[in-house]
């Protein structure tokens, strides 16, 4: 029992954290301190930099034994994410909406923003050890990623070359693939570069945050307002209501469970807007997916944990 009420209260400490953050960045924007256009340039020093930093040294510092039963982690967000994805297909189908518009809101009813929303909520509630789970159960945000490219180059027509040079060029992948590598090979990578690497993973979270402020449009919200709307119940809603059976299932308990609970309630993912642009679909209904479920993923996430 102590342990759900010391978790509730870091989800309102980490939720509330959250909120200043975020709108610490939609405040700078707002008095011109920063432009949206700066959104670009913390991104890259986010996903380039301080994320990579972040979760090298955390798989790094992990005992080894503890990674060797996370390899089942990613399967989680695959399975929740083909069975949102294809129940929106199938729900857009039948509705007969435009295929560029119907593969626009497919995108992020599939994916969840599990690096950039997931990380700063499963390290503040659980710490290094909840934040290990995520970065394993993040892996499914990738597999997606290449999976969702192949269908949309195979409806229209882009290059599958372009989708596997995305994927291979994210340094976290290669960040996770190295601290797996040293901490199995027991390396030391000095102290230096120990405490310099940590500095780095410590902006991560502020600058995610902010750049999420500075994101933030509200203009255009109301445009399709019940399809996004659907999509965010989906994603928010019903994904995490399905994780509860699909953990159980797969046999995971305790930490393990709690954190694919939080990664399965997170909003939609920033990096399908990306999908939606290099498609040409109508990413504008992407953003806003995005948009309000972000938002209202603040009021459903505290809810939801408070089932655990």
């Amino acid at each position: 029992m102590s342990f759900k009420v010391n978790t509730m209260a870091s989800v309102e400490t980490t939720i509330l954290s959250i909120i200043f953050m975020v709108f610490l960045g939609y405040i700078l924007k707002q008095v011109d301190l920063l432009k949206e256009t700066d959104v670009d340039v913390l991104n890259k020093i986010v996903i380039n930099v301080a994320l990579p930093a972040m979760v090298f040294i955390t798989v790094y510092k992990t005992d080894f034994f503890i990674l060797q039963h996370m390899a089942t982690m990613p399967l989680v967000g695959i399975i929740l994410g083909f069975c949102c994805g294809i129940a929106m297909y199938l729900f857009f189908t039948l509705k007969k909406y435009p295929e560029k518009k119907k593969w626009a809101l497919i995108l992020p009813a599939s994916v969840g923003n599990t690096g950039f929303f997931g990380f700063p909520l499963t390290l503040g509630i659980f710490g290094s050890e909840g934040l290990i789970r995520a970065i394993f159960y993040d892996i499914s945000t990738l597999i997606m990623f290449l999976s969702l490219s192949a269908i949309l180059i195979f409806k229209f027509g882009g290059k599958i070359e372009d989708s596997l040079k995305s994927l291979f060029k994210f340094p976290s992948l290669w960040a996770l693939i190295l601290g797996i590598l040293l901490n199995f090979l027991n390396i030391s990578i000095g102290e230096i570069l120990d405490v310099s690497i940590n500095y780095l993973a410590a902006a991560t979270i502020p600058l995610i945050m902010i750049s999420l402020g500075l994101s933030l449009q509200f203009k255009g919200i109301k445009e399709d307002i019940t399809s996004t709307s659907l999509v965010a119940f989906v994603k928010l809603i019903i994904s995490p209501f399905l994780a509860f059976f699909v953990l159980g299932f797969l046999g995971f308990s305790n930490l393990e469970y709690s954190v694919g609970i939080i990664e399965a309630s997170v909003p939609c993912s920033m990096l399908m807007l990306v999908l939606a642009i290099d498609n040409d679909l109508d990413y504008k209904l992407t953003a806003n997916c995005i948009l309000i479920s972000t938002i209202f993923s603040l009021i459903t996430i505290p809810l939801i944990m408070g089932f655990l």
